[in-house]
């Protein structure tokens, strides 16, 4: 009889130790019941969860059919360094403010400084509008409670900037891996989305997300399946400032696969044109002035 290698012998003796812990710790499985699973029609949905508010901006095309922005949704927003994406949608955010006085908006600045901040209110005043957390008044805290507990408080409407960065800070202060943290993050929007927080509003989630140079999405897909929309921000080529356009690659509330033109100036933004994929025209649209 062949005699085994040291090595041989070490990974029979792993294997049968990994199995017989597997024993010890095994419990039975807890039966599983069916009776969530019904016809669509006995779907019992609080008439609160259908709807939905106005920017006034002429963005609200885009967000849904009926024109606004779903509550109990989550957006995902992905697009080049540059191309706008903080500007535009937290421009879209003070719009909904402004537009909606009884509404509480959040505004989650993990990237940029309050100087930084500042400097944007000075050109975008509207932005003043919204309330504030910036992440780097709490470095003495848990980034994860102190981000729970405010979301507690119960807002309608959240802006995240940006995903990685709360994912970094929550990774790094509960000892979290980048699963574990993902799974977190699933886990708060869903419970907002259903209204478990102290006012009972179904918050809808803006969460803006890096991109590699070669625009591919940074994170799982996990963070993916938790969204109804896709919003993408692209530029047609590399000129500073023009050819830049939205497009929903996904939109479970509205229609996907539109260009929506748009270009920031230093004070506001110009939305333009709408070409839908395959036509050359689109029908113009005016400056929104900010009220």
């Amino acid at each position: 009889m062949k005699q085994l290698t040291y090595a041989q012998r070490y990974y029979l003796r792993k294997k049968a130790e990994k199995a017989q812990l597997g024993s010890v710790n095994s419990t039975p499985a807890e039966p599983i019941t069916f009776d969530k699973v019904k016809r669509l029609e006995s779907i019992n949905i609080n008439e609160g969860m259908l709807r939905m508010n106005k920017t006034g901006l002429p963005v609200d095309t885009l967000f849904s059919y009926e024109g606004g922005i779903p509550v109990g949704t989550n957006i995902m927003c992905t697009g080049d360094p540059g191309v706008g994406k903080t500007t535009l949608l937290l421009h879209t955010l003070s719009n909904l403010q402004l537009n909606n006085k009884k509404l509480k908006c959040l505004f989650v600045c993990a990237e940029m400084s309050k100087i930084q901040m500042y400097k944007y209110m000075q050109r975008f005043p509207v932005f003043g509008n919204v309330e504030t957390l910036f992440t780097s008044d709490y470095l003495n805290h848990n980034s994860k409670d102190v981000i729970e507990q405010l979301f507690e408080k119960g807002y309608d409407y959240i802006l995240v900037d940006s995903i990685v960065e709360v994912l970094e800070a929550v990774k790094e202060d509960g000892g979290m891996s980048q699963g574990q943290a993902e799974k977190w993050l699933i886990d708060l929007a869903v419970k907002h989305n259903e209204g478990n927080n102290e006012r009972g509003v179904y918050t809808s989630f803006l969460l803006i997300q890096q991109v590699t140079k070669a625009g591919v999405f940074v994170g799982s897909n996990k963070l993916k399946h938790i969204t109804d929309a896709h919003m993408e921000m692209k530029r047609e080529g590399e000129r500073d400032g023009g050819g830049t356009y939205i497009m929903f690659s996904k939109n479970r509330n509205g229609q996907a696969g539109i260009r929506f033109g748009y270009q920031l100036s230093n004070s506001d933004i110009y939305y333009g044109t709408i070409v839908e994929e395959g036509d050359e025209e689109g029908g113009e649209y005016s400056l929104n002035d900010e009220e």
